[in-house]
């Protein structure tokens, strides 16, 4: 049988091409595994899978935290031709319920921390990863190519979360910032493996490329993260903007960042007041990326080299983009409209694992990004379509707002939403998280900084823009990927008013 076309097999030859088979490939606490542990883990999962009764297409559900297993449960998975799905380790029971009947699993692997969340989840078998790796190594590679590898669920900022496919051929070549990491380049990751950045981010980079990843098990703090970066050196870091927002009020930040050869920023709109707080501390190595689970990466830029705060970066060189208006019609230059991007392959999200792969080659997709393009061809970035309010019959794009707000020096972040008045109208309300308390220990007053808040927006902003309220918030709803979930925000708003 020809396994070339197998991922697990592809990236193992290539690694015993390059003679880094002794070398570190990830730190996961005090462990160090090379890449050959790594991949004689990933053959004696391999083999586990198989002994455990599972066939080439079965999919396998990975409730693991990012870690060594996870590593040997995904290369095993695609060694053994079976379809791969992680999923968030730290999600309700009621969320993880809803997962498993999604993806309809064969397997179960969980980790001994969370197997207990798994009580009456499902009927489907559950095991541990350790004692998936208690055998021999497999020598075997079964499927490639055409065949399914993984399935990775989609964000859910809109609806329920839906699976989208990828093939062993769609999978483990970085691109765009991750393409510029060299061996000896140490990386760390905030965005989990369950997220397609995430995983690209540290085990197809690490692969690839030759890098150190460094893998924490507990979703990083920012703490945790600044000191893992100076405990291991970390070279590169990739992080959601939110993300970054946070670890910028730990003491010390400025120091442990400037040890950092780039910080990718991805997953969520990078806002102005970040990118101002951001650029002077990290200049052209922050480099700001956007893409979508259906199709992966879209444009990449550096902030730094861009006066207006929307502008994202060129899209990647096999990436066409169009601006186009409700009709399809394309727009001019400068003009904000949906962004379509003609794709050679696009995964579309399923409701049921059992369906499979549903794929299209050589289509435009509409992003359902609000967006616009200038002279140069950079993307810029406006917010999301269906994050549009209407008030008082104008449309109204959270984002413009949002930012006006969050420009006040006592407003962590923000966001807004239409709500429902009790005399039946509806107007806009902010959801506001308040920067830390001053230096001398006191918080804000609330009622002043929210007059305040709507005093700015009535200020600068047309009347249908102004929030006619602020509610305070510890944080804002985020999904795992550092998303706000604007959706929760408009179902929960009518408990507030």
């Amino acid at each position: 049988m020809d396994v070339g076309g197998n991922l697990t097999w592809r990236l193992g030859e290539q690694v015993d091409g390059l003679g880094w088979g002794d070398r570190t490939a990830f730190l996961v606490e005090d462990d160090a595994w090379t890449f050959r542990g790594v991949f004689e883990g990933a053959a004696r999962v391999a083999r586990g899978y198989r002994g455990a009764g599972l066939r080439p297409g079965d999919r396998v559900l990975l409730a693991l935290p990012d870690s060594i297993e996870m590593v040997w449960c995904l290369l095993g998975a695609w060694q053994a031709g079976l379809v791969a799905v992680p999923v968030n380790v730290q999600m309700s029971r009621e969320d993880l319920t809803r997962d498993i009947g999604t993806a309809e699993p064969a397997l179960i692997v969980a980790d001994p921390e969370t197997a207990g969340w798994l009580d009456g989840a499902a009927p489907v078998p559950a095991t541990g990863a350790r004692a998936l790796v208690a055998g021999e190594p497999d020598t075997e590679f079964t499927g490639g190519g055409e065949d399914p590898a993984l399935a990775l669920f989609t964000s859910g900022t809109t609806g329920a979360p839906k699976l989208c496919f990828y093939l062993h051929r769609d999978l483990g070549r970085p691109r765009g910032p991750q393409q510029a990491i060299r061996a000896g380049a140490v990386g760390l990751s905030v965005s989990r493996m369950y997220f397609l950045g995430g995983l690209g981010a540290s085990l197809f980079t690490t692969l690839e490329t030759g890098q150190v990843a460094v893998l924490s098990r507990p979703r990083a703090t920012p703490a945790a993260a600044l000191a893992l970066i100076g405990r291991h050196g970390v070279t590169n870091l990739f992080a959601q903007p939110s993300f970054l927002a946070r670890l910028l009020l730990e003491p010390g930040h400025a120091e442990v960042l400037g040890q950092l050869q780039q910080v990718v920023c991805a997953g969520e709109v990078l806002s102005a007041r970040l990118r101002e707080k951001l650029v002077p501390l990290l200049g052209k190595r922050l480099v700001n990326a956007y893409g979508a689970t259906e199709i992966g990466g879209i444009a990449v830029g550096p902030p730094a080299v861009y006066d207006v705060p929307s502008a994202v970066g060129q899209p990647f060189a096999d990436r066409q983009v169009r601006i186009v208006d409700g009709e399809g019609n394309p727009l001019p230059l400068g003009a904000r409209g949906e962004l379509h991007i003609r794709v050679p392959l696009a995964t579309r999200g399923v409701a049921r694992g059992s369906l499979g792969p549903r794929q299209e080659a050589d289509v435009w997709w509409p992003t359902g990004d609000l967006a616009s393009l200038d002279e140069d061809g950079v993307v810029h970035a406006h917010g999301r379509l269906d994050d549009v309010e209407v008030i008082g019959g104008q449309n109204v794009v959270p984002g413009e707002v949002e930012r006006l707000l969050e420009s006040h020096p006592r407003v962590l972040e923000a966001a807004v939403s239409a709500v429902r008045r009790t005399a039946g109208d509806t107007s806009l309300r902010a959801y506001v998280v308040a920067s830390p308390a001053n230096g001398d220990g006191e918080g804000p007053d609330t009622d002043a900084l929210a007059a305040e808040l709507v005093g700015l927006a009535r200020d600068r902003l047309s009347w249908y823009k102004v929030p006619a309220d602020v509610v305070w918030l510890d944080a804002l709803p985020r999904n795992g990927n550092g998303k706000v979930l604007r959706r929760k925000l408009r179902a929960e708003g009518n408990q507030f008013a």
